[in-house]
């Protein structure tokens, strides 16, 4: 984006909770956060006050497959904010009483997710969904394993994870790629040694199916929730062809399920269904809302009119508009630079990056026929874990 005034570089990192052991959990989270807390070179809070210096901002988040840390700056800052970057990430200091004063950090933080009902309806779901798999365990941890973890096992897993094979950069914005190249290539990115995939990972995810219910305090409307097993993020046709689907089910007054659930019978306050792409087996997760009293009668006639849904391809106009839609959905997703770096970085990273137009080729590669016979199944109600969480004094 060569009049972009802005680089964005996103360093990504196949050390996301996924990784961890059982030993480990939420540990791929804490140490993202111990890495802003200064490394061989930077001293604690140093790093921050050089990027602002420069005229810009970072972050960072952990995922369950990897863990992105982002820096935007202006474009003439860029390789001084690359060098700063790379050193915080690959050279962390570990520190024994910055570590003890981040696990608090984690801690309330941990504390607060577990106060929003929304948030624990959520991980409850992929637990019981995703069965021993990691893609079910918290990425924030637990109360009993933040306590467990220290310094060496946090020192331990970055040597394991963050290693040549594991890492990738994405530049995007205001960059020159022969200087951008250079830099990389005479940087400690390319001297990093080479780490050996872990062992014990599942290869690939399956959802446990079946229902459950639970009660949660203080939530605002009953939920009914599932959960779907989705092919991996590899599979990039796949994935345009699951966007093409989520888009008839749920997106505008159109769509099966809204026009059904909310438009006709008024069931539903809100409705979504999001696609989660991942390494080892893609997440389909879905959420509907309504009151209290009418949970038990949405709980016959979502899975219902799944059902009838899947019972014929759907109509060429319907497809056209869904693929409108996803096609304007994804082209100002791409607009900033930031984004652009998001939607390259984890395909980058897992050795399977394709051009940015990919997705709209993909996507006029599907037809009715097509998506009724290899996308629309992968949405029966018996593959999924239900989940109806209700309002109540306490959880069940």
């Amino acid at each position: 984006m060569p009049d972009n005034g802005l680089t964005c570089l996103d360093l990504w990192v196949a050390a996301g909770s996924r990784w961890e052991t059982a030993t480990e959990t939420g540990l791929a989270h804490f140490l993202e956060h111990m890495v802003f807390k200064g490394s061989r070179r930077l001293a604690q809070g140093e790093f921050d006050r050089r990027i602002e210096t420069l005229g810009g901002t970072s972050n960072a988040a952990t995922g369950l497959d990897d863990v992105r840390f982002h820096v935007s700056c202006p474009a003439a800052a860029a390789m001084e904010a690359l060098d700063l970057l790379t050193e915080l990430v690959l050279f962390p200091s570990f520190e024994d009483r910055a570590f003890a004063l981040e696990r608090l950090v984690v801690q309330e933080e941990l504390k607060q997710t577990l106060d929003q009902p929304d948030e624990v309806a959520y991980q409850t779901l992929l637990e019981r969904a995703c069965g021993s798999h990691n893609y079910g365990r918290p990425i924030l941890g637990t109360p009993t394993s933040l306590d467990a973890l220290t310094v060496n096992t946090m020192a331990a897993f970055h040597r394991r994870l963050y290693g040549a094979g594991r890492l990738a950069v994405v530049a995007s914005g205001g960059v020159v790629p022969d200087v951008f190249h250079e830099r990389l290539g005479s940087g400690p990115l390319s001297q990093r040694d080479p780490v050996s995939p872990p062992q014990g990972v599942e290869p690939r995810l399956t959802i446990q199916p079946g229902h459950d219910h639970i009660k949660l305090e203080r939530l605002e409307c009953a939920r009914l929730m599932a959960c779907w097993a989705m092919p991996p993020a590899a599979e990039h046709t796949m994935l345009a062809g699951l966007d093409l689907a989520i888009c008839l089910l749920v997106e505008g007054r159109c769509s099966w399920l809204i026009s059904r659930l909310r438009e006709e019978l008024d069931l539903v306050d809100e409705l979504d269904l999001e696609l989660i792409p991942l390494e080892a087996g893609s997440l389909a997760v879905l959420e509907a809302g309504c009151a209290p009293d009418r949970l038990q009668q949405l709980e016959r006639m979502l899975p219902r009119c799944l059902t009838d849904w899947l019972c014929q391809p759907p109509q060429p106009q319907a497809l056209q508009r869904a693929c409108r839609q996803t096609v304007t959905r994804f082209s100002f997703g791409l607009e900033s630079a930031g984004s652009a770096a998001v939607h390259m970085g984890p395909a980058l990273l897992r050795g399977h990056a394709t051009p940015l137009d990919t997705q709209l080729v993909d996507l006029g590669t599907w037809t009715p026929t097509t998506l009724h016979t290899r996308v629309m199944p992968l949405f029966a109600p018996r593959k999924a874990h239900w989940l109806s969480v209700m309002p109540g004094d306490s959880a069940s």
